[in-house]
């Protein structure tokens, strides 16, 4: 347990030094390591023995986060599409050309180095989407909160749940899953994540935004389905890593696991929040969430 706490104290001090980071090109530089290393692992625990294809996949995880934080395909105009057909093209040749002949090889590298660099850079998609829609003077603070938010949703609802299940815990959540997590957890995982948003909120409106208001009682209602969310993502990389009968996905994080372990939850939770922040925009409902 103390070992556990150590990492995640270690943990939230480099997601401080992402959120200092936020606003300058460097937030794209750090995601890179930590794509690469999730790549490995999710291509480790399927047993993807193809060295070219495990070569192929890192690197391909390695450079999404840049190619998204400086448009590189935009600006040079190249089609996304054409680039993934490509890429899918490329790994099916590999596939054909290893001795195991194995498509779910291709399935598996393509999840580890598209889907998961993508969604571990919708924090700077996050970022990104408050600055298109003119909120200059406060973009930085309030897309900091929107980060705020989002850690708290993938981080908090589990830890929260882990020490409301050890002590209230009584009915299993999805044993055939994972054993250890309860109903009581979960609820109570996602109500005191809920408690923990609505009081950054309060801090936000007290000291860094002088115009624009956070709504408290809206973070409480979004933090909801979010937290869930969390929960889903969570379950769903437990899955993963049970049909292929295996405990954790690396050893990087001690008493955590590996990069998948700690950031399971935060590939779903990051691009839901995103969606969040471009629906609520794009349907103009600012003044449910803030207040002149």
């Amino acid at each position: 347990m103390k070992i556990r706490i150590i990492t995640g104290l270690m943990l939230a001090a480099m997601a401080i030094i992402a959120l200092w980071n936020l606003m300058t090109p460097m937030i794209g530089l750090l995601i890179i390591p930590f794509a690469a290393l999730a790549a490995y692992e999710v291509l480790h625990v399927a047993r993807v023995k193809s060295k070219p294809m495990i070569v192929l996949g890192i690197s391909v995880a390695a450079v999404i986060s840049p190619l998204i934080e400086y448009q590189v395909l935009q600006k040079l105009r190249i089609p996304m599409v054409l680039v993934l057909m490509v890429y899918a093209f490329t790994l099916c040749v590999m596939m054909l050309c290893s001795k195991e002949k194995k498509f779910s090889d291709v399935l598996m590298t393509m999840l580890g180095s598209l889907s998961i660099p993508a969604a571990m850079s919708s924090v700077t998609l996050i970022r990104d989407s408050i600055h298109q829609h003119e909120l200059a003077d406060f973009e930085q603070n309030l897309a900091i909160f929107f980060l705020f938010f989002t850690f708290c949703c993938a981080w908090l609802t589990d830890s929260f749940a882990f020490f409301v299940g050890v002590k209230f815990g009584k009915h299993k959540l999805c044993p055939d899953i994972s054993p250890k997590k309860t109903v009581e957890g979960a609820l109570g995982g996602i109500l005191c994540t809920a408690l923990v948003n609505m009081g950054f909120a309060l801090m936000f409106n007290a000291f860094f935004l002088d115009i624009f208001r956070i709504r408290i009682w809206a973070v409480g209602i979004i933090s909801l389905p979010i937290c869930v969310v969390s929960i889903i993502g969570d379950l769903t990389a437990s899955i993963i890593k049970r049909n292929y009968g295996v405990k954790d996905y690396g050893k990087l994080f001690p008493g955590h696991g590996g990069v998948m372990d700690r950031f399971d939850s935060l590939l779903f939770v990051a691009p839901f929040v995103y969606l969040l922040i471009e629906t609520m925009f794009r349907l103009n409902v600012e003044a449910f969430y803030f207040v002149r």
